[in-house]
């Protein structure tokens, strides 16, 4: 029996030494969070500044020309040629007959011509139809990258906040039990205790110090994965939102 007082005091002493600088660091964020609309509004406006979106623009764009494109397929039936020669040079502004050794029939000025495709009277409309929908489906996809985008960046705002929460809930858990831990150690050290109340102290400060561990890598991703939304920092929008509104905070009692 008088080996485990030293084995546990070691234990002890080895919580003590590790905590001293963990708790030293907890700047625990507030809690009650909920989102502020107006970060809300910042947020998705720079999410939407997403390339994916960019895309779909252009895709529209590339969907409108290629309709244009469709609907003139007509004057590709037009033709209009101009015969420039030493002979057909010779007879502009004057009348025909004029120019020994000319023929109008062999030499002509100008050429006009005009073909209908039959088939293209078919077909050349269904193409036009066909580039049609296409601009509508480029359209559909920018609207669904734009809900998609925004869905994101909502859910990932609320899963910070969340996060955030439970991280400052686990770091008091944790600081508390951290606590009653050092009254259990001096109440054993005194005699005061059993060293199977001390062993209970220590193993609820380890099982909280590793929810506390889990929850500030939650929160972490929580915030890599927004900031990847919005491209900046959450500290650069929440900190020109308190500029912009003093009054204003991340959270809403």
């Amino acid at each position: 029996m008088k080996s485990l007082p030293i084995k546990y005091f070691f234990t002890g002493a080895l919580l003590t030494f590790l905590s001293c600088p963990l708790f030293a660091q907890i700047n625990a964020p507030e809690t009650g969070m909920r989102p502020n609309p107006s970060i809300t509004e910042k947020l998705v406006t720079l999410a939407l500044q997403n390339p994916q979106l960019e895309i779909a623009d252009h895709n529209i764009k590339i969907a409108k020309y290629q309709l244009s494109s469709a609907k003139g397929w007509w004057a590709e039936n037009f033709s209009f040629a101009f015969n420039a020669n030493q002979y057909s040079i010779k007879t502009i502004g004057k009348p025909a007959g004029s120019v020994p050794g000319y023929a109008y029939t062999l030499y002509p000025l100008y050429n006009m011509g005009i073909s209908v495709p039959i088939g293209g009277l078919f077909s050349k409309p269904q193409t036009v139809k066909a580039a049609r929908e296409q601009v509508a489906i480029a359209q559909d996809e920018r609207n669904i990258q734009y809900r998609q985008i925004k869905t994101a960046v909502l859910t990932a705002y609320e899963n910070y906040l969340s996060s955030k929460e439970l991280y400052t809930v686990e770091s008091q858990l944790t600081e508390s039990a951290y606590n009653d831990y050092l009254q259990a150690k001096q109440k054993f050290r005194d005699g005061q205790i059993p060293v199977t109340d001390y062993n209970s102290a220590v193993d609820r400060y380890q099982g909280s110090l590793k929810s506390r561990i889990g929850a500030e890598n939650t929160y972490n991703l929580a915030q890599i994965q927004l900031e990847a939304l919005i491209g900046v920092p959450i500290s650069q929008v929440l900190t020109n939102a308190n500029a912009d509104t003093p009054a204003a905070a991340d959270t809403t009692r």
